[in-house]
């Protein structure tokens, strides 16, 4: 059966998965989807940890740096002597565009099950937002996952399809019994072919696909068409905003955590789409995932998510 969400929608957030640098050959930024997903959710005011693996490396100084500057940051970052924290060299393909190379054996897919969270897990109620990159090698990561997935009171499955970083089989056992399944459209298109969910409307194809893995809900991210989202019974279409694109890298990961912090602001579904849309197309005019000053950035979103609250 699919995952159910604690009656009160109250729970933390758990992020689990990478925090790396992305290197764009002239310069660096750090990143990592689960690693922006939480930043954007503590500087929204939801209670997130943040558990994740770096080695004893200058990226993990900046990235310890990094979680001093946002408001109500936790993070179980444990550290590897071996592995280096995460790295992926960047592309640029035009047009804002990237074409992005993942490196293997990085300190992320290393994730262990340690005594303390061990502990917090025994005592904590919590939704777990996780992808899939840094679970694609057999090995401690997906220990953790397994670990944790199995002690959540729901899973929010935001795939990262990345050549060569998946595989079938495991694939279908995170999306299986998901509560909330994320991906963009050519993720979609990775998924219809795999698993064999035939051709048609996409409201048939979401239906097989909600139906193949027993998820609760489903969202597909289309750029700059916007999104939709399907939960078995209606589809319903948000268009994204116009905005003048710098950088897309971090937009899904801004549009996840403006689902999430959204819904459990009691909004509704077309009102977080819209949302969602919004914050992702800001992230899209920024040189970058994250704003180098939280509090101005959100400004806006955060009196728009105020009007829709109000019925806006």
């Amino acid at each position: 059966m699919s995952e159910t969400p604690a009656a009160d929608g109250n729970e933390a957030i758990w992020v689990l998965g990478e925090c790396l640098v992305d290197d764009f050959g002239d310069f660096q930024r750090l990143g990592g989807a689960p690693f922006n997903v939480a930043s954007h959710l503590w500087a929204l005011g939801q209670t997130a940890y943040f558990i994740s693996r770096v080695g004893r490396d200058g990226p993990a100084a900046q990235i310890r740096a990094q979680l001093q500057r946002w408001p109500g940051a936790e993070a179980w970052l444990q550290e590897d002597d071996t592995l280096p924290t995460g790295r992926v060299l960047v592309h640029r393909l035009g047009t804002g565009m990237h074409r992005f190379e993942i490196l293997p054996h990085q300190a992320y897919d290393a994730i262990a099950t340690d005594e303390a969270l061990k502990a917090k897990a025994a005592e904590s109620s919590f939704l777990l937002y996780h992808g899939s990159l840094a679970l694609r090698e057999e090995g401690l990561s997906r220990a953790t996952w397994h670990f944790l997935a199995t002690r959540a009171q729901g899973r929010f499955v935001d795939i990262n399809l990345r050549d060569g970083c998946w595989q079938a089989p495991f694939l279908a056992k995170l999306l299986q019994g998901a509560l909330v399944l994320k991906c963009n459209d050519e993720e979609l298109r990775i998924l219809q072919r795999e698993f064999a969910l035939g051709d048609g409307a996409v409201e048939h194809i979401l239906a097989t696909l909600r139906q193949h893995f027993d998820v609760g809900e489903i969202i597909v991210t289309c750029g700059p068409d916007g999104a939709l989202h399907w939960d078995g019974v209606s589809l319903t279409r948000a268009l994204a905003p116009a905005t003048a694109v710098v950088d897309t890298v971090g937009a899904g990961d801004a549009f996840s955590a403006a689902w999430l912090h959204a819904r459990r602001c009691g909004a509704t579904v077309a009102q977080a789409l819209r949302l969602a849309n919004g914050l992702a197309a800001r992230v899209c005019a920024l040189d970058g995932a994250l704003p180098e000053d939280p509090h101005d950035f959100y400004r806006e979103f955060i009196a728009e998510m105020g009007e829709a609250a109000r019925g806006g």
